[in-house]
Protein backbone atom coordinates (compact mmCIF):
# COMPACT_ATOMS: atom_id res chain seq x y z
CA UNK A 1 0.00 0.00 0.00
CA UNK A 2 1.10 3.51 -0.82
CA UNK A 3 1.76 6.05 1.83
CA UNK A 4 2.76 9.32 2.33
CA UNK A 5 5.81 10.51 4.28
CA UNK A 6 8.02 13.64 4.72
CA UNK A 7 11.41 13.94 3.27
CA UNK A 8 13.41 14.59 6.10
CA UNK A 9 11.13 11.37 7.94
CA UNK A 10 12.88 9.19 5.24
CA UNK A 11 15.75 10.78 4.90
CA UNK A 12 16.02 10.49 8.91
CA UNK A 13 15.00 6.41 8.41
CA UNK A 14 17.17 5.69 6.17
CA UNK A 15 20.28 7.45 7.48
CA UNK A 16 19.93 5.26 10.63
CA UNK A 17 19.58 2.17 8.70
CA UNK A 18 22.72 2.69 7.26
CA UNK A 19 24.73 4.05 10.23
CA UNK A 20 25.23 0.79 12.39
CA UNK A 21 27.44 0.01 9.14
CA UNK A 22 29.24 2.79 7.35
CA UNK A 23 29.36 5.02 11.01
CA UNK A 24 30.97 7.66 9.46
CA UNK A 25 28.83 10.95 9.62
CA UNK A 26 29.18 12.48 5.97
CA UNK A 27 29.85 9.09 3.95
CA UNK A 28 26.39 8.51 5.43
CA UNK A 29 24.77 11.70 4.47
CA UNK A 30 26.21 11.52 1.09
CA UNK A 31 24.97 7.90 0.79
CA UNK A 32 21.75 8.58 1.55
CA UNK A 33 21.47 11.61 -0.29
CA UNK A 34 22.07 9.28 -3.01
CA UNK A 35 19.93 6.55 -2.46
CA UNK A 36 17.07 9.67 -1.96
CA UNK A 37 17.52 10.88 -5.38
CA UNK A 38 18.14 7.58 -7.23
CA UNK A 39 14.70 5.94 -6.39
CA UNK A 40 12.62 9.68 -5.33
CA UNK A 41 14.33 12.18 -7.72
CA UNK A 42 14.55 14.02 -4.27
CA UNK A 43 18.06 16.46 -3.83
CA UNK A 44 18.52 18.50 -0.55
CA UNK A 45 16.48 21.32 -1.27
CA UNK A 46 13.50 18.69 -1.05
CA UNK A 47 15.08 17.59 2.41
CA UNK A 48 14.93 21.62 3.30
CA UNK A 49 11.68 22.12 2.43
CA UNK A 50 10.18 18.81 3.76
CA UNK A 51 8.55 17.95 0.52
CA UNK A 52 5.76 15.14 1.67
CA UNK A 53 6.11 12.39 -1.38
CA UNK A 54 4.23 9.09 -2.43
CA UNK A 55 6.20 6.34 -1.53
CA UNK A 56 4.70 2.96 -3.18
CA UNK A 57 5.45 -0.60 -1.82
CA UNK A 58 7.65 -0.82 -4.84
CA UNK A 59 9.70 2.00 -4.34
CA UNK A 60 10.11 0.46 -0.55
CA UNK A 61 11.00 -2.58 -1.54
CA UNK A 62 13.60 -1.52 -3.77
CA UNK A 63 15.38 1.13 -0.92
CA UNK A 64 15.06 -1.59 1.60
CA UNK A 65 17.01 -4.08 -0.80
CA UNK A 66 19.72 -1.60 -0.98
CA UNK A 67 20.05 -0.60 2.51
CA UNK A 68 20.48 -4.53 3.34
CA UNK A 69 23.54 -4.96 0.77
CA UNK A 70 24.77 -1.95 2.24
CA UNK A 71 24.96 -2.89 5.43
CA UNK A 72 26.64 -5.71 3.52
CA UNK A 73 29.36 -3.49 2.82
CA UNK A 74 28.56 -3.65 -0.97
CA UNK A 75 29.49 -0.22 -2.74
CA UNK A 76 26.68 2.32 -3.14
CA UNK A 77 27.95 2.08 -6.42
CA UNK A 78 26.82 -1.60 -7.52
CA UNK A 79 23.94 -1.32 -5.59
CA UNK A 80 22.98 1.44 -7.88
CA UNK A 81 24.50 -0.03 -11.05
CA UNK A 82 25.92 3.62 -11.69
CA UNK A 83 28.88 5.72 -10.66
CA UNK A 84 29.76 9.72 -11.84
CA UNK A 85 32.89 10.46 -13.60
CA UNK A 86 33.66 13.76 -15.23
CA UNK A 87 30.46 14.71 -15.22
CA UNK A 88 28.51 11.81 -16.64
CA UNK A 89 27.15 8.45 -15.42
CA UNK A 90 28.70 4.89 -16.24
CA UNK A 91 27.36 1.68 -15.56
CA UNK A 92 29.38 -0.14 -13.20
CA UNK A 93 29.36 -3.60 -12.14
CA UNK A 94 31.79 -6.30 -9.91
CA UNK A 95 33.48 -7.28 -13.32
CA UNK A 96 34.63 -3.30 -13.13
CA UNK A 97 36.48 -0.66 -10.86
CA UNK A 98 34.45 1.98 -10.17
CA UNK A 99 35.53 5.25 -11.07
CA UNK A 100 37.12 7.59 -8.72
CA UNK A 101 37.98 11.12 -8.48
CA UNK A 102 41.54 10.07 -8.92
CA UNK A 103 41.40 9.08 -12.44
CA UNK A 104 39.13 11.93 -12.84
CA UNK A 105 41.80 14.17 -12.55
CA UNK A 106 44.32 12.48 -14.64
CA UNK A 107 41.91 12.01 -17.77
CA UNK A 108 41.48 15.79 -17.20
CA UNK A 109 45.03 16.63 -17.28
CA UNK A 110 44.91 14.87 -20.47
CA UNK A 111 42.23 16.81 -21.64
CA UNK A 112 44.28 20.37 -20.51
CA UNK A 113 47.03 18.86 -22.40
CA UNK A 114 45.17 20.01 -25.83
CA UNK A 115 45.66 16.39 -27.69
CA UNK A 116 45.71 17.23 -31.57
CA UNK A 117 42.36 16.95 -33.36
CA UNK A 118 41.62 13.51 -34.05
CA UNK A 119 43.83 12.08 -31.98
CA UNK A 120 44.20 8.32 -31.88
CA UNK A 121 44.16 7.57 -28.03
CA UNK A 122 44.19 3.56 -26.53
CA UNK A 123 42.99 2.88 -22.71
CA UNK A 124 44.57 0.06 -21.34
CA UNK A 125 43.07 -1.51 -18.59
CA UNK A 126 39.78 0.11 -19.86
CA UNK A 127 37.37 -1.70 -17.28
CA UNK A 128 34.26 0.48 -16.97
CA UNK A 129 35.16 2.18 -20.21
CA UNK A 130 35.22 5.22 -18.04
CA UNK A 131 38.73 7.06 -19.56
CA UNK A 132 38.51 5.93 -23.11
CA UNK A 133 35.00 7.36 -23.69
CA UNK A 134 35.43 10.29 -21.78
CA UNK A 135 38.12 11.19 -23.54
CA UNK A 136 36.61 10.51 -26.97
CA UNK A 137 34.02 12.60 -26.04
CA UNK A 138 36.03 15.46 -25.09
CA UNK A 139 38.67 15.65 -27.84
CA UNK A 140 37.24 16.51 -31.25
CA UNK A 141 37.17 13.84 -33.64
CA UNK A 142 39.24 11.46 -32.12
CA UNK A 143 39.61 7.68 -32.20
CA UNK A 144 39.43 5.71 -29.27
CA UNK A 145 40.68 1.75 -28.15
CA UNK A 146 39.91 0.13 -25.36
CA UNK A 147 41.70 -2.84 -23.96
CA UNK A 148 40.96 -5.53 -21.01
CA UNK A 149 41.83 -9.18 -20.19
CA UNK A 150 37.92 -9.52 -19.44
CA UNK A 151 35.14 -10.15 -21.45
CA UNK A 152 32.55 -8.75 -19.20
CA UNK A 153 34.30 -5.86 -18.56
CA UNK A 154 34.44 -5.25 -22.38
CA UNK A 155 30.43 -6.06 -22.34
CA UNK A 156 30.13 -3.50 -19.51
CA UNK A 157 32.61 -0.53 -21.40
CA UNK A 158 30.37 -1.01 -24.58
CA UNK A 159 27.04 -0.36 -23.01
CA UNK A 160 28.55 2.71 -21.83
CA UNK A 161 29.68 3.92 -24.93
CA UNK A 162 26.29 3.15 -26.33
CA UNK A 163 24.54 4.84 -23.72
CA UNK A 164 26.62 8.17 -23.67
CA UNK A 165 27.10 8.19 -27.73
CA UNK A 166 30.29 7.47 -28.30
CA UNK A 167 32.31 5.46 -30.58
CA UNK A 168 35.52 2.95 -29.69
CA UNK A 169 36.90 -0.41 -30.31
CA UNK A 170 37.41 -2.55 -28.32
CA UNK A 171 39.86 -5.29 -27.80
CA UNK A 172 39.97 -8.30 -25.16
CA UNK A 173 43.57 -9.35 -24.87
CA UNK A 174 46.01 -9.94 -22.36
CA UNK A 175 48.28 -6.88 -21.54
CA UNK A 176 51.03 -8.81 -20.05
CA UNK A 177 51.19 -11.48 -22.93
CA UNK A 178 49.82 -10.71 -25.84
CA UNK A 179 51.21 -8.09 -28.61
CA UNK A 180 48.76 -4.65 -29.36
CA UNK A 181 47.09 -4.24 -32.65
CA UNK A 182 49.94 -3.10 -35.44
CA UNK A 183 49.40 0.72 -35.33
CA UNK A 184 50.79 4.00 -33.72
CA UNK A 185 48.82 6.21 -30.86
CA UNK A 186 48.74 9.89 -30.29
CA UNK A 187 48.12 9.24 -26.68
CA UNK A 188 48.07 5.66 -24.31
CA UNK A 189 46.76 5.71 -21.25
CA UNK A 190 46.14 3.48 -18.43
CA UNK A 191 44.79 3.11 -14.95
CA UNK A 192 46.70 -0.74 -14.22
CA UNK A 193 46.24 -2.64 -11.39
CA UNK A 194 49.00 -1.50 -8.76
CA UNK A 195 48.31 -2.46 -5.48
CA UNK A 196 50.47 -4.74 -3.52
CA UNK A 197 48.38 -7.55 -0.93
CA UNK A 198 50.84 -6.51 2.00
CA UNK A 199 48.24 -2.96 1.56
CA UNK A 200 45.26 -5.14 1.76
CA UNK A 201 45.38 -3.51 5.39
CA UNK A 202 44.96 -0.09 4.41
CA UNK A 203 41.54 -1.09 2.14
CA UNK A 204 38.15 -0.64 2.96
CA UNK A 205 36.21 -3.70 3.53
CA UNK A 206 33.63 -2.90 0.32
CA UNK A 207 36.93 -2.71 -1.67
CA UNK A 208 38.52 -6.48 -0.62
CA UNK A 209 34.94 -8.23 -0.54
CA UNK A 210 33.38 -6.33 -3.85
CA UNK A 211 35.56 -5.14 -6.26
CA UNK A 212 37.55 -6.98 -8.79
CA UNK A 213 41.08 -8.24 -7.40
CA UNK A 214 42.72 -8.69 -10.79
CA UNK A 215 42.21 -5.38 -11.74
CA UNK A 216 43.49 -3.86 -8.50
CA UNK A 217 46.28 -6.35 -6.56
CA UNK A 218 50.40 -6.86 -8.25
CA UNK A 219 52.72 -9.59 -7.02
CA UNK A 220 54.47 -8.66 -4.22
CA UNK A 221 57.46 -9.13 -5.52
CA UNK A 222 56.72 -7.14 -9.44
CA UNK A 223 55.07 -4.58 -8.02
CA UNK A 224 55.43 -2.57 -11.31
CA UNK A 225 54.75 -5.97 -13.20
CA UNK A 226 52.26 -3.82 -15.63
CA UNK A 227 53.92 -0.28 -15.66
CA UNK A 228 57.14 -2.17 -16.96
CA UNK A 229 55.04 -3.35 -19.84
CA UNK A 230 53.14 -0.59 -20.62
CA UNK A 231 56.38 1.43 -21.04
CA UNK A 232 57.61 -0.67 -23.39
CA UNK A 233 54.78 -1.23 -25.49
CA UNK A 234 54.41 2.48 -25.61
CA UNK A 235 57.96 2.70 -26.39
CA UNK A 236 56.64 0.99 -29.63
CA UNK A 237 53.36 2.20 -30.05
CA UNK A 238 53.30 5.87 -29.81
CA UNK A 239 54.08 8.28 -32.39
CA UNK A 240 56.73 11.12 -31.96
CA UNK A 241 55.75 13.49 -29.62
CA UNK A 242 52.96 11.28 -28.40
CA UNK A 243 52.13 11.07 -24.69
CA UNK A 244 52.12 8.26 -21.94
CA UNK A 245 49.83 8.86 -19.00
CA UNK A 246 49.94 6.09 -15.94
CA UNK A 247 47.82 5.78 -12.50
CA UNK A 248 50.57 5.14 -10.12
CA UNK A 249 50.77 3.38 -6.60
CA UNK A 250 51.54 6.52 -4.45
CA UNK A 251 54.60 5.01 -3.05
CA UNK A 252 56.12 4.11 -6.54
CA UNK A 253 55.82 7.63 -8.31
CA UNK A 254 59.68 7.54 -8.33
CA UNK A 255 59.94 4.22 -9.20
CA UNK A 256 57.82 4.47 -12.37
CA UNK A 257 58.86 7.80 -13.69
CA UNK A 258 62.32 6.54 -13.54
CA UNK A 259 60.87 3.49 -15.90
CA UNK A 260 59.89 6.39 -18.36
CA UNK A 261 63.29 8.19 -18.13
CA UNK A 262 65.50 4.97 -18.94
CA UNK A 263 63.20 3.96 -21.61
CA UNK A 264 63.41 7.47 -23.21
CA UNK A 265 60.73 9.67 -22.68
CA UNK A 266 61.04 13.57 -21.91
CA UNK A 267 59.34 15.60 -19.78
CA UNK A 268 58.53 13.32 -17.48
CA UNK A 269 56.39 14.02 -14.46
CA UNK A 270 54.37 13.13 -11.58
CA UNK A 271 51.31 14.88 -10.43
CA UNK A 272 49.20 14.74 -7.23
CA UNK A 273 45.81 14.03 -6.90
CA UNK A 274 43.49 16.41 -4.76
CA UNK A 275 44.68 14.88 -1.78
CA UNK A 276 48.61 16.03 -2.42
CA UNK A 277 49.34 12.34 -3.04
CA UNK A 278 51.45 11.21 -6.24
CA UNK A 279 48.92 9.71 -8.59
CA UNK A 280 49.67 9.77 -12.03
CA UNK A 281 53.10 9.67 -14.05
CA UNK A 282 53.33 11.43 -17.35
CA UNK A 283 56.13 11.86 -20.25
CA UNK A 284 56.25 12.56 -23.81
CA UNK A 285 58.16 9.86 -26.71
CA UNK A 286 60.26 11.91 -28.80
CA UNK A 287 62.28 9.25 -31.29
Amino acid sequence: MDKCVSTRTLYRQVYQALYQTIQEERECESITQRLLSHYFQLDPVDKVLDTPIQLTTEQNQFLNHAIKRLNNHEPVQYVLGEAPFLGRNFQVNPAVLIPRPETEAMVQDIINDNPPKGAHILDLCTGSGCIAITLQLAIAQSQVWGLDIDPAALQTAQANAQQLGAKAQWIQTDLLHDPLPDQHWHIIVSNPPYVRPSEQTQMHKRVLSHEPAQALFVPEDQPLVFHERIVALAHQHLLPGGQLYLEINEALGTEVADLLLQAGFEDVRINRDLHGKDRWVAGTWQD
